[in-house]
């Protein structure tokens, strides 16, 4: 799908990739960026930049989502941005930690199909962007909620491209191995798997690139770094070999970190 032309809603838009990407879309022609965000004074400073609408929404939350949505009238492409991370983390964790990675990484996209689909159908064009992770292909070795969180959000997309592709919708999976944003950055104080990520991480902007060109050449599949294709390769020609490579990963990591996962 074209960008010129279009309206974009990006979910996270107040900061890093979600900026980035409203940015980008102002400047491929996009005739109105809304800006949604549960920080209302970042997302204005934002849509001020690109002439666009700001909007306070928490993604978690279908009803703020359909309200939001509602109020920023058809959409074109919507961009599901927003995320949540976590620090080294097993099955231990409060189900609270699960529930909120489960609805803001994985139910927020659920919310956005069910409210947008509709409309999108009858214009008989649309398109969905889901922001994952490259960890979505391979797994997190440290973060158990959000490697499972962020591979349910590939499976997602995976289902709606599949079942409405023939239907003029377009869906794209996004998933980068690291930008340089906050939520990078505040994890690469804890974790050395972060600050590995860091030290070959895209800009955001680089990033907004890719994705939005996989936008506009109706791709599924847009990842930052090659190398992540390559692992999802091995993963499935050999997945005995991937887990004995993710096990020893998490080994070397958790022994760097100076403790093992959370019991």
């Amino acid at each position: 799908m074209e960008l010129a032309g279009t309206v974009v809603a990006v979910t996270g838009g107040g900061s890093g990739l979600g900026a980035a990407t409203c940015r980008a879309a102002q400047e491929r022609g996009a005739v109105s960026v809304v800006v949604l965000d549960r920080d209302l004074p970042a997302a204005e400073a934002v849509a001020a930049e690109v002439n666009g609408h700001a909007l306070r929404c928490d993604v978690a939350d279908e009803a703020q989502l359909r309200a939001a949505v509602e109020q920023a009238g058809p959409i074109d492409v919507f961009v599901s941005n927003a995320g949540v991370g976590g620090g080294l983390e097993g099955p231990f964790v409060p189900d609270e930690h699960w529930n909120a990675a489960w609805r803001v990484n994985v139910l927020s996209n659920v919310y956005a199909a069910r409210i947008l689909l509709p409309g999108m159908l009858e214009r008989g064009r649309g398109h969905l962007v889901s922001t994952a992770s490259a960890n979505a292909l391979t797994t997190n070795p440290l973060y158990m909620p959000y490697a499972v969180t962020k591979s349910a959000q590939l499976s997602v997309a995976e289902w709606l491209a599949m079942t409405y592709g023939d239907r003029g919708i377009g869906v794209t999976c996004f998933c980068p191995k690291g930008m340089v944003t906050p939520m990078l950055l505040r994890g690469a104080e804890r974790s050395a798997y972060a600050r590995d990520a860091l030290e070959t991480a895209v800009t955001p902007e680089e990033a907004a690139r890719i994705m939005l060109d996989a936008v506009e050449a109706d791709r599924f599949m847009a990842v930052t770094h090659s190398f992540v294709a390559d692992e999802f390769a091995l993963k499935g020609k050999d997945y005995e070999a991937w887990i004995a490579h993710a096990r020893g990963l998490h080994r070397d990591l958790a022994t760097e970190a100076g403790h093992p996962p959370q019991t």
